[in-house]
């Protein structure tokens, strides 16, 4: 991706396999890149749910910071999305990859990139969502948490920081943003579930279920 790099790793203690993420060389200079970084990192060990990819250890080797995760065998969402499918199978999955969400949401955070490419459907069929670089945590009001405080790129990872994106910066990826999120407006939990509405209506494919309509057109109101 534009910000960082993932790599197949080995834990040689534990003797299973790793996904290692660093940054992008073209990041790497600046300290808000490895603040990012370390953002994401710190918003993945807060949660613990089969639908949300798991961090297992944040470092540093020389003067890079690596973030090592849970290796998903599998494919992206996108992927998984380009053989047609009974809609009952996608509802199956997209429920699934709901309630991961809606654990990110109860820990206070907003992942604001949410899109096929940054979802991992395993051999099994379990989906798990990843890449958080964009996470940002929200107080219940929409406003930015007042227990969040800045971390530095050379300490040891602190609380979530929401302030590494500019007032009326406008990040994310257009198809997938709610248009208060492409106004570069503060965002809250509803610009995920919009996100998520406009990935689970494109997987369905027209025709669209008659029951599932509503409730589609309701998220994404």
């Amino acid at each position: 991706g534009g910000m960082g790099l993932v790599f197949d790793g080995r834990d040689a203690m534990l003797g299973r396999r790793v996904a290692i993420k660093l940054l992008h060389p073209a990041r790497a200079d600046g300290p808000s890149g490895a603040a990012r970084l370390l953002r994401e990192a710190q918003a993945l060990a807060r949660l613990a749910h089969p639908n949300v990819v798991t961090v297992y250890e944040v470092g540093r080797a020389g003067d890079d910071w690596y973030v090592a995760m849970e290796r998903v065998e599998g494919a992206t969402l996108r992927e998984w999305m380009a053989r047609p499918r009974d809609w009952r199978a996608v509802l199956d999955l997209f429920l699934a990859l709901g309630r991961g969400l809606a654990a990110v949401h109860a820990h206070g955070l907003v992942h604001r990139d949410v899109k096929p490419a940054n979802v991992l459907v395993d051999d099994r069929g379990v989906p798990k969502l990843t890449d958080f670089g964009l996470v940002t945590a929200r107080a219940p009001d929409g406003g930015a948490d007042p227990g969040d405080a800045a971390a530095p790129a050379t300490t040891a990872p602190g609380p979530v920081d929401p302030a590494l994106t500019a007032p009326g910066a406008v990040v994310g990826t257009p198809a997938y943003m709610a248009p208060e999120q492409q106004r570069g407006a503060p965002v809250d939990a509803r610009a995920d579930q919009y996100s998520f509405a406009k990935m689970l209506r494109e997987a369905l494919r027209p025709p669209l279920p008659a029951a599932l309509a509503p409730v589609l057109a309701r998220a994404l109101a």
